[in-house]
């Protein structure tokens, strides 16, 4: 019977090792592997989420781009410029004016010319003569920007040839610009 219990004491102290065994593996296998891998998911899972948030956020500005280029194209169809006569050039520069002042921009010096070299060209049926518009101007620099795109979307055909800024000697935030315009006028 004694042999039977140092037998039976044996076993149980090979299964309690393997039992300790087991545990010791499983604890290891937890602390160092599967806590990285939960770790690793995690953080994917989070990234997952921010991409798809991204991805949805896309679409929608996608969706709304596309919307206003299709609102765009009905509600702006192409507006046909007009071309003024010779007696209207006052009108003309009046208008300019009004832009300007409405643009918040001074106009120092405005001189309408003709360019005697210039030939007369046939557009349709009228007989049309280009003609330039020279302005000095004082003004911020945004309100250039708006003053040359208020000048191209008039009704009457303005198109800027060239300009050239120079900052102001006096004040730093203004620019002296000089503006040249070309126009025609029917004969």
């Amino acid at each position: 019977m004694a042999n039977l219990l140092n037998k039976l004491g044996s076993d149980i102290q090979k299964l309690f090792l393997i039992i300790l065994v087991c545990a010791v593996v499983i604890y290891v296998d937890y602390a160092f592997i599967i806590k990285l891998q939960l770790g690793s998911i995690g953080s994917a899972k989070t990234k997952i989420i921010k991409l798809k948030k991204d991805i949805a956020a896309l679409n929608k500005d996608l969706a709304l781009m596309q919307q206003s280029q299709d609102q765009m194209k009905q509600k702006t169809p192409l507006k046909t410029k007009t071309i003024i006569s010779e007696d209207e050039m006052t009108g003309l520069l009046q208008g300019i004016y009004n832009l300007a002042n409405k643009d918040k921009v001074r106009i120092i010096q405005i001189r309408p010319l003709k360019d005697p070299q210039a030939k007369e060209e046939v557009m349709g049926s009228q007989k049309i003569m280009p003609m330039a518009i020279l302005m000095d101007l004082s003004c911020a620099y945004h309100s250039l920007g708006s003053f040359i795109s208020d000048l191209e979307n008039a009704e009457q055909f303005l198109a800027v040839q060239d300009f050239n800024i120079v900052r102001s000697p006096g004040d730093y935030m203004r620019q002296n610009v000089t503006l040249n315009l070309k126009t025609y006028v029917k004969k």
